[in-house]
């Protein structure tokens, strides 16, 4: 461990990983863009003896002999500018904590439905008995868990975190997906599919990728590639049951009747899951725990019912990929809920689907008039505007009828209404409530 270390951000992965490098020894200076950090979060520093500024980047941030960025920040940021300009190393949090990661590692990356792969192989695992543990984007950081033995560490990672990467090589990468997301981060969707594409950094003990048949070329050389569609080991599915082919053998991973998940996504998300955790730990029996897991919270989970129509949260669909797949894979009349703070993509796709899949469409937030446009050249004429997330609930429970679905799944991040996608996810649940 380096003597000196400033760490670039004080949220949730940022504080533990100053906590974890001041454990070891480490003098940790934390700087943070924010005017103010969590009281916790300083009350937390003042006790280990972590220093920390506010309100910006200021030259002290480059006294150190690394500096560590936490998830989310960018090559853009100040700090690391000052950094490069000072000659000081930059790492990102996976290439820090990577030698101090004890355990088979499982991680996830995808587009969409990477946090439900991850809570499900994690689930499937400790159902197992072994001691598992779900890490990462996932809203448990990963430094929290560094130096702790266990059997298996299942990472959910972002494309931010992936950005980073140069040293984490994981015993099984899973890509769930790639759809166009954060360009304005990334700045332009084929740095967003590379990025991400680090996960499948080679090693030389035995790997594996698990992805769609579409993006296993995207697999380098060095990892057995377990495609779900096609390949010499494959995943492949029936009108009953799902395979893992491969090997001279065709093992049954489960029967689909004991998914309780809503939607063909979420079919193909638990099919990738059981197959990383038969690939990980081939003597352990994935289906044995896959009818005990529940949806996660804000990912198509049904949340009440009125007169006779179901309504669903799916707050998490902040891409229009996301909803895309929602759509397509909820069965029924539907109505959409969408908006809220964009991410600089393109909605023509999107208003094709609503087009197809929906009988109304009511649009909130500050992206309402871009994706009421989309839908206008679409040809559709069944949007409506509502102020906010309570007449968007009321204009819904006048619109539908018995055996209707109403279905939020924004496209957008809640950011301009709401702190966070679960913040906007329970107020739609509580305004669902309030009708009965």
């Amino acid at each position: 461990m380096v003597h000196k270390i400033t760490v670039v951000g004080a949220g949730v992965s940022g504080r533990a990983l100053a906590l974890w490098a001041a454990s070891r020894g480490a003098g940790v200076f934390v700087t943070d863009h924010r005017a103010e950090i969590p009281r916790e979060t300083q009350e937390l520093f003042s006790k280990t003896r972590i220093q920390w500024e506010t309100g910006g980047h200021t030259p002290r941030c480059c006294e150190c002999d690394l500096m560590v960025v936490s998830s989310g920040v960018s090559e853009k940021s100040d700090a690391v500018s000052m950094a490069r300009a000072k000659n000081v190393p930059v790492q990102g949090e996976l290439d820090l904590l990577a030698p101090f990661l004890k355990g088979k590692i499982i991680a996830v990356t995808g587009t969409n439905g990477k946090t439900t792969c991850t809570a499900l192989i994690a689930h499937l695992l400790r159902n197992a008995g072994l001691n598992a543990v779900s890490a990462g984007n996932i809203g448990n950081p990963l430094a929290a868990h560094a130096d702790r033995s266990y059997d298996a560490i299942v990472m959910e990672l972002s494309s931010f975190q992936l950005h980073w990467n140069t040293q984490l090589r994981p015993d099984v990468a899973v890509l769930t997906n790639l759809a166009p997301d954060h360009l304005d981060w990334h700045g332009s969707y084929e740095n967003y599919k590379n990025d991400k594409c680090k996960i499948f950094l080679p090693r030389q003990e035995e790997c594996y990728a698990v992805t769609h048949d579409v993006d296993a070329f995207r697999v380098p050389a060095g990892r057995a590639v377990c495609a779900l569609g096609r390949g010499n080991l494959r995943i492949d599915m029936d009108g009953r049951d799902v395979f893992l082919v491969g090997h001279g053998r065709r093992r049954l991973l489960f029967h689909k009747s004991s998914l309780k998940l809503l939607g063909s996504h979420n079919l193909e998300n638990a099919a990738m899951s059981c197959a990383a955790v038969a690939l990980a730990f081939r003597d352990v029996d994935p289906s044995a725990g896959l009818a005990g897991f529940e949806a996660l919270h804000h990912r198509c989970e049904p949340v009440g019912e009125q007169n006779g129509v179901l309504f669903i949260d799916d707050s998490k669909g902040t891409n229009v990929a996301a909803v895309i797949a929602a759509l397509h894979s909820i069965n029924g009349r539907k109505l959409i809920i969408l908006g809220g703070q964009g991410k600089g993509e393109s909605y023509d796709e999107l208003a094709r689907v609503v087009c197809e899949e929906t009988f109304a469409a009511i649009v909130i937030g500050s992206e309402a008039e871009k994706i009421l446009a989309a839908l206008r050249v679409a040809g559709y004429g069944h949007a409506v505007r509502a102020k906010d997330m309570a007449e968007a609930v009321k204009k819904a429970s006048e619109l539908a009828a018995p055996g209707d679905k109403v279905l939020l799944s924004p496209a957008c991040t809640s950011w301009d209404m709401y702190h966070s996608y679960e913040e906007r996810g329970d107020h739609f649940a509580q305004l669902v409530r309030a009708l009965f």
